[in-house]
């Protein structure tokens, strides 16, 4: 492992410690505001709330720099999962600063999604900006881009709908719904960070200033959306179910992205195994923290 690989993982980690820390006050924040401001007048309360502006600052100022880094020096495989090392400042500070309660499937949940986060790391499927680069030049990239992008689409709208439709559980759903908008994320900043410079350049080609104005709508709409729905989802869940289950298909879909998307061939035999073992840890953790909803 060089350098360059192991400060990409520092920043990832650092994104995750960052983004879970902000979530933590916005939660704090939505638990604040009074029964009769949570419908219309949900949004105008939080942005008048100093500590959820602080919160949404350091997830998305602070939190959007180091992911950015992050990704260009690793790439969309490995970032989604380093990140979520965040879940331990997730738990401790839920328990220390709201007093939310874990049960024991719910602590055997976080240490699975850790472990299984570690073993993903441990697969080594970094892609640097120069591998999608060449992947977006070559043959049947675009068509799987656009089937991959529409699928994870479908699924929010669908999943997002029928957690409006929910008496019970409608946190978890609409969680695990916004999921989908944060692999969308995760993975149109690498198209966007390998056509950019080239673009700023003028030297880029139609493709590219296409690639760069699909991704820059596609990661700015996903982001606010994401976030948007984020609150909404701590109006009826515990941070600590919320942001777990939110991170099954987003620890997911990376996968998809390196054998699919950009079909590239894992570095060793054993990246495999560790890649099917961080992927099943995961999505365990997701059902053990779901079981149950504040």
């Amino acid at each position: 492992m060089d350098g360059t690989y192991l400060l990409g993982v520092a920043l990832a980690v650092l994104t995750g410690v960052l983004i879970q820390s902000g979530l933590l006050l916005q939660k704090k924040a939505v638990n604040e505001v009074p029964e009769e401001a949570r419908g219309k007048g949900f949004v105008r309360a939080l942005l008048k709330n100093p500590l959820w502006v602080v919160g949404f600052a350091i997830e998305v100022g602070g939190g959007s720099v180091t992911f950015v880094l992050s990704q260009n020096l690793i790439g969309p495989a490995l970032v989604p999962g380093l990140m979520a090392s965040g879940f331990i400042v997730l738990a401790l500070g839920s328990v220390k600063m709201m007093g939310e309660t874990l049960s024991k499937a719910e602590v055997a949940g976080i240490g699975l999604m850790i472990i299984g986060i570690s073993v993903l790391g441990l697969s080594e499927l970094g892609i640097s900006t120069d591998v999608v680069r060449e992947a977006l030049a070559a043959a049947g990239t675009i068509g799987r881009i656009t089937a991959f992008s529409v699928i994870l689409c479908v699924l929010w709208i669908a999943t997002h709908w029928l957690a409006l439709r929910m008496a019970r559980r409608k946190g978890i759903v609409m969680a695990f719904s916004n999921g989908f908008p944060f692999c969308l994320s995760n993975f149109w900043i690498s198209p966007l960070l390998a056509v950019m410079f080239v673009v700023l350049k003028g030297k880029g080609s139609l493709a590219d200033i296409l690639i760069f104005v699909i991704a820059s709508v596609i990661l700015v709409a996903s982001n606010v959306l994401g976030i948007r729905q984020t609150q909404e989802a701590f109006k009826f869940a515990q941070a600590t179910n919320v942001i777990p289950v939110q991170q099954v298909p987003v620890q997911i879909t990376p996968i998809v992205v390196y054998f699919y998307v950009f079909s590239l061939t894992p570095p060793r035999t054993a990246s495999g195994i560790y890649i099917v073992t961080g992927a099943l840890l995961i999505t365990l953790s997701g059902f053990l923290l779901g079981r149950r909803q504040g």
